[in-house]
Parts: structure tokens; C-alpha cells; sequence
């Protein structure tokens, strides 16, 4: 996208391309990796500039296609016709003529390129679109510098830790003793019971079993694709599958699995989410890890309807259709290893269980990601997962040590602590505010995972965090460009509030 954008500023040349942008794209062996550590240290670049002064003399522009039927054409229509095409063409219809060249900088031809929910200020809409461009180029900077210190350590470090980011001015101030304030979205206080106090409108118990089952999935498919070549893959394929969801909304289409692992990262940055839909398909397009039974026996059919969909628009495969009857034997039960010794029914899952899509190993030349993610966040919400595994993994051991005589209703209770905890987490972040203006709140991995799962559904998620809280809570997995030992102190403090607020402690509250 990026070589795209800089095609059509003449004064600007320093970028070639996106994969300039970012700090490597290559492959996973460690020739590669060395390079990748060593690019990591470049110069950053500067950010674009727009220049608007035109040199070319009027005549030459209005006898640029004196031959051209386009002469007939009003500059209206152009316009129009302009504002239809990817950024990579317009950089292409900019290098025909003088005359297409300026049409092509036209504000209101950018103005759809924007995010319609950036308040930036700039003087035009294509300096708006390039600082977005420059931004995702200092993320996936700052994202391939966490990407190696993980690859370095395999461990939990404080820049890895998961955050909830809130705007200050919706919060009440705190001090080390606690003030009663009225959270109108909570009647009671979380504590009053042991059940939630407030309804969600997502099925938790079963979303939870569903995304830790698509979370193994993810993990295992990680191990042999994980490389930039294919995450540029998987995201055109994203973008081409979301379109086909924006054209036809009533079609039940279903998602190969490496299209939802581009979806999952998309659906847990809430505010990413919300602009990229608004301004590349005009709506938010909604998800569901979950689908009833009567839908399960559809999906073979609805499988097949999006390959149809998908050949006929874009003229590629979308991915060979195989059934195996034992896999759907053997999946109606599944031992989870993130809660131990525990048999439990996997739900019906709405995305297609696999992919036999043929990764190629050069991309073509049109390639763009229109998305305010990068690839960079892909592979980091891999590592989460891992994460969780290793600081999970005892919670259905520890519900067995607690409860010795419920093995069979363990399961049911290890959802109803890990709501129980996701509620309190809710009502702090209704509640207070940082401290010292830092506007993130940091979760732990079982209230966390709750929160995945409460995300997967964006519609309900926004209804739900506008009726509780008053506006809808971003996540923001990967806060690199915020200093560790702020993390920390940030961290401690809620800690600190979370103790008084409900006389536990925030990293055992699922527990207890």
C-alpha cells in the first residue's frame, strides 16, 4: 500500500514500499533472523510530506488527453470513478497523464481512504491517510522490536502485558482510600454475590471452551506458516473474504482457519476494528465463534457457497473442499489442557476447521493491507496464547485441590469464577481512573481470556460496555511504546485497588 501512496507524491521518494515500512520480511531461519536483528537498528525514517504546488502550466493539463475519450468525461465523474480504486491503483492511473495525476490528489477521493473516526486535524485528507501509513510503519517498528526481545527470552516480560485502554475524562479520580461512587451500569456491588451481578449479552461458557479450542488450532497451524510471506497471504485473503461479508450480509459465509486467525487479531483491538469496517465496508461486520445446531448441518453447504462467492470474485480457489467424517466423530469431545483433567463438549464453531489453501511463496505485485493492523501483531497474539498456557494451565488442577468432590461440575465452576473475576474487571474500569493521567488498566490472563471471548461478538460487546460503562472499552494487547516501569507501577496500583475494592487479590481472584 505504502509504494502505492508514495507513487503519487513526486517530492517524497524515501519509501519504495510497505515491506520498506517494516523492519524485516523474511523468512524464519536464522541467516534471516540475524537480519532482522540488525535492520531493527536503522535510522527511522522521517514521515511523509505532502506537496500540493503544482508546476505544470493549465494548457498542458487540459490538452493531456486531447486524444482520450476521457476529454468527455466531467472531472466530477472521474472523481467518482477515482474514488472507487485501491490506493495502488491510483498510484498506477497517476503516473497516465498530468491531468490524472491531479484528479488522483483530489481530498474527496481520500477522504474514503481515512478512518471517519480519526478527530486528526490536518490541511487535507491524503496527509491524514499518510500519517495512518507512517503510523503503522513505527508500529510494526516498535511491535518487531517486542517480536525479537520475546524470541530472545520465551517468557513473560512487562511490555507483553495485556492492557484495557480508557479515555481519562470518563473516569472518577481515587486516592489511597476508596470513595463510594454510583456506577449506574452495576446496582449492586460485584461482591454483594457470588453469581454476576450484571448480564452479558455473550454466551461466555461456551465461547470461552470455543476460542481456547481455535486458540490450540492457531498454535498448532503457527508452528510450520508463521512467516511475513504468508501473513501477507492471509490478510488479502481477509480482506477479500470481509468484502464478500460487506456484499452479501444475509449469505452465511464461512471463514477458512487462517482467515479467522487475521479476524481474531482484528476483533481484539475494538476501536482498529470499528474504523477499518466504517471506512472500508461502511458497516461493522459482526462475528461469532459460535453457530447452533441447525446451522452445524448447513455449514458443509455454506463452505461450499463461499468458494463459489470466492472464485467468482477474485478468480482464485479459496480452498479445496474435504470432509472427514472422523474428525467430526471425534470432536464432540475434547480434552482441553488449559483446564486440566476436564472432558467437556466442544460448541459447534462457525469458522471452517482448516485450511488446504496452497500459500505461494512470491506475492503479487498489488498486494495492500488496508487494515490499521500489521503483521507484527499477528505473530505477537500467537505468543499470548503461550503466555496463557503457561500461567493457566493450573487453574483446572486448582479447582480439583479446592473442590476435590465437584470433579464433574468442574468445569462449570471454573466459568463461573472466571466471570465472577471479569465482572470485578469491568467495574473497576467503570470506576477509576490511572494514575498519574496513564490511561491503561491490565488485566490478568483469566480475566483476559473472558475478555477475548466477550469481544468476539463486537455488536453485543459495544451494546454491553455502553450500557455498563458508558462507552466501549479498547484493548490494546501489545503497548510497546509505553516504558516497563510504568507498566509495573500502573499494574501494582490497580492491584492495590482491586485488594481494597473487593478484599482479594487481583492475580488469585479466579480462585477464590
Amino acid at each position: 500500500m505504502f509504494n502505492a501512496s508514495t507513487s503519487l507524491l513526486p517530492h517524497n521518494r524515501q519509501y519504495d514500499s510497505e515491506d520498506d515500512c517494516q523492519l524485516s520480511d523474511t523468512d524464519s531461519d536464522d541467516d534471516n533472523e540475524k537480519k532482522r536483528s540488525t535492520t531493527n537498528e536503522e535510522t527511522q525514517r522521517s514521515p511523509p510530506i505532502i506537496t500540493w504546488k503544482f508546476v505544470w502550466p493549465m494548457s498542458e493539463i487540459q490538452n493531456a488527453l486531447s486524444d482520450s475519450s476521457f476529454t468527455n468525461l466531467p472531472t466530477e465523474i472521474l472523481i467518482q470513478i477515482f474514488q472507487l480504486l485501491s490506493v495502488h491503483d491510483l498510484s498506477n492511473i497517476s503516473l497516465v497523464c498530468r491531468y490524472f495525476k491531479v484528479i488522483a490528489d483530489e481530498d474527496d477521493i481520500w477522504r474514503s481512504k481515512c478512518n471517519p473516526l480519526d478527530e486528526k486535524q490536518a490541511t487535507s485528507f491524503k496527509q491524514i491517510y499518510m500519517d495512518w501509513i507512517y503510523a503503522k510503519y513505527l508500529r510494526s517498528r516498535d511491535l518487531q522490536k517486542v517480536n525479537n526481545r520475546y524470541l530472545q527470552t520465551k517468557k513473560h516480560i512487562p511490555c507483553l502485558l495485556n492492557t484495557c485502554r480508557c479515555s481519562s475524562k470518563h473516569f472518577h479520580g481515587t486516592n489511597d482510600k476508596v470513595e463510594v461512587l454510583s456506577v449506574p451500569g452495576f446496582p449492586e456491588h460485584p461482591n454483594s454475590s457470588s453469581e454476576m451481578t450484571v448480564k452479558l449479552s455473550v454466551d461466555i461458557d461456551r465461547t470461552v471452551i470455543a476460542l481456547i479450542t481455535l486458540l490450540e488450532k492457531i498454535s498448532e497451524f503457527a508452528t510450520n506458516r508463521y512467516r511475513p510471506i504468508i501473513f501477507k497471504q492471509m490478510i488479502m485473503r481477509y480482506y477479500r473474504f470481509m468484502q464478500l461479508k460487506a456484499l452479501y450480509p444475509k449469505e452465511r459465509l464461512v471463514p477458512t482457519l487462517d482467515i479467522e486467525i487475521v479476524w481474531q487479531t482484528h476483533l481484539l483491538r475494538p476501536d482498529m476494528y470499528r474504523g477499518d469496517c466504517l471506512r472500508l465496508f461502511h458497516r461493522i461486520i459482526d462475528h461469532s465463534l459460535l453457530i447452533d445446531n441447525n446451522e452445524e448441518s448447513l455449514k458443509e453447504q455454506a463452505f461450499i457457497n463461499t468458494c463459489r462467492l470466492y472464485e467468482e470474485h477474485f478468480g482464485e480457489e479459496y480452498c479445496p473442499l474435504v470432509i472427514n467424517e472422523e474428525e467430526v466423530d471425534t470432536r464432540l469431545t475434547y480434552r482441553n489442557s488449559l483446564l486440566n483433567y476436564i472432558n467437556c463438549s466442544i460448541p459447534p464453531y462457525s469458522y471452517w476447521d482448516n485450511t488446504l489453501f496452497k500459500f505461494a511463496s512470491e506475492l503479487p505485485n498489488n498486494y495492500e493491507n488496508p487494515f490499521s493492523f500489521v503483521e507484527e501483531d499477528i505473530s505477537l497474539d500467537n505468543y499470548w496464547f503461550e503466555l496463557y498456557c503457561v500461567h493457566m494451565y493450573e487453574v483446572g488442577l486448582a479447582i480439583m485441590v479446592y473442590n476435590s468432590e465437584a470433579q464433574e461440575n468442574a468445569l462449570q465452576l471454573a466459568m463461573k469464577l472466571l466471570r465472577k473475576s471479569y465482572e470485578r474487571f469491568l467495574y473497576i474500569a467503570a470506576k477509576y481512573s490511572t494514575i498519574d493521567g496513564y490511561d491503561f488498566i491490565h488485566p490478568t490472563y483469566a480475566m483476559d481470556i473472558v475478555w477475548h471471548s466477550h469481544m468476539q461478538e463486537p455488536l453485543k460487546y459495544a451494546d454491553d460496555c455502553n450500557h455498563l460503562i458508558g462507552f466501549v472499552i479498547d484493548h490494546v494487547p501489545w503497548s510497546s511504546n509505553v516504558a516497563e516501569n510504568h507498566i509495573k507501577e500502573s499494574y501494582e496500583k490497580l492491584n492495590e485497588i482491586w485488594k481494597i475494592e473487593f478484599d482479594r487479590d487481583m492475580e488469585i481472584d479466579h480462585f477464590e
